[in-house]
């Protein structure tokens, strides 16, 4: 399995944490029907486990750059991509600044419609820009 389809298998464990209130005694489950296993697998179920224990402070950073929005206003997979873009940028140094993004549009384009995937880009490239300044 490639990081592409590792990173869209955390997209598909993560999407439903906004419809079940269990989530996270489910996910495990979800984990496993995927075949997270080798190398990717571990760096899936890092990540998953990354964004789970970060959600707070992922979605308060994307809150903090809606600028009129709210969360809630926009579609479950939209928030899924972001959350993972997110997790990505500020809490993976592995990968790639840049490729986080990327990626995130990328699944965008196959799972939302062209104004979240451009909407999507834009949030992540503003955190981006952000980093950047700091460092």
């Amino acid at each position: 399995m490639k990081r592409s389809e590792a990173r869209e298998k955390v997209f598909q464990v993560i999407f439903p944490k906004e419809f079940f209130d269990d989530f996270e005694e489910r996910y495990p489950f979800l984990e496993n029907e995927l075949g997270l296993k080798g190398t990717q697998g571990r760096y899936a179920t890092a990540t998953i486990k990354g964004i789970l224990e970060n959600l707070e402070a992922i979605d308060a950073d994307i809150e903090r750059n809606l600028r009129g929005w709210t969360l809630e206003r926009h579609s479950k997979q939209c928030i899924a991509l972001l959350r993972l873009g997110v997790y990505e940028l500020k809490y993976n140094d592995e990968i790639p600044d840049l490729t986080a993004i990327d990626e995130a549009v990328k699944l965008a384009h196959v799972y939302c419609d062209d104004n979240e995937s451009s909407f999507i880009n834009g949030i992540l490239n503003h955190l981006y820009k952000k980093k950047q300044s700091r460092e």
